[in-house]
């Protein structure tokens, strides 16, 4: 059964836009935010004519927004409000959304502790050629007030005892996490239960705005972390379910990542 806090049910997915979704949440509420939103790719996304193949990185409605810096505020300051005062938030992105994610949350009163780098083992060829192989994401690590978690043990046991650098390297989410359907830019289960790991405890609620296909909520469950999530689309919902109703075997995959 759901657990609830203040009449919000945890580790459930709400069918609805995250901004009003959040605006559910008391303030002062949540531990950690993971949000991996839109890059508005769509919008300004090159094309490539291959053979008359034509080719868009992402293609998708969700993915097309035309006051982008109105939409980012409006996410962002709500993600302010309900994180406690030591809260945590990572925000994945790249140079089309990035540099005003990070001004935005400078803006809002934000911490910004450090931005990460993923970099991927396997990156996609550039089509067009006309631009290196786009083998990095970022991830903004910033708090609510001076301070927030980080836990070096952790950090120690996945790094040979030593703390770790900024650089995470992953290869491309695998098809084994893809089984039960595609999500245009699903990050890899690795990624996502080491940053939970790392910027939370165990017990602790892990909002995350934009569910998708629902990746960091499964590392949540993983890493025994209630969830609150969003999502607008239903098919990505019931995927997301799927995945949630299926994870007995990710837990021995990913035994080595898990705390003790």
């Amino acid at each position: 059964m759901n657990k609830q806090s203040q009449g919000i049910k945890l580790n459930r997915i709400y069918q609805r836009d995250c901004i009003q979704g959040m605006k559910m949440l008391p303030s002062d509420s949540i531990d950690l935010i993971i949000a991996d939103p839109p890059y508005n790719i769509a919008r300004d996304g090159a094309n490539a004519d291959m053979k008359h193949l034509r080719f868009k990185t992402i293609n998708e409605e969700w993915d097309y927004i035309e006051d982008f810096e109105a939409f980012n505020q409006a996410w962002l300051e709500q993600c302010y409000r309900v994180l406690k005062p030591r809260g945590s938030i990572l925000c994945y992105g790249t140079h089309h959304n990035i540099f005003q994610v990070g001004y935005l949350m400078s803006k809002i009163d934000y911490q910004v502790r450090i931005k990460y780098e993923w970099l991927k083992t396997n990156p996609p060829p550039s089509f067009l050629g006309t631009n290196p192989r786009f083998a990095t994401e970022s991830i903004i690590w910033a708090t609510k007030q001076t301070g927030g978690t980080y836990n070096r043990d952790y950090a120690h046991k996945i790094n040979d005892g030593k703390n770790i650098t900024n650089v995470f390297t992953t290869s491309l989410t695998p098809p084994r996490e893809k089984k039960f359907g595609r999500f245009p830019c699903q990050k890899p289960l690795e990624l996502s239960v080491k940053l939970i790991n790392l910027h939370s405890h165990r017990d602790e609620v892990v909002l995350v705005p934009f569910c998708g296909s629902g990746t960091e909520c499964v590392a949540a469950q993983l890493t025994g972390r209630s969830f609150v999530t969003f999502e607008r689309e239903p098919a990505y919902i019931e995927l997301a379910n799927i995945r949630l109703d299926n994870t007995d075997d990710l837990k021995a995959k990913l035994s080595y990542l898990l705390e003790d």
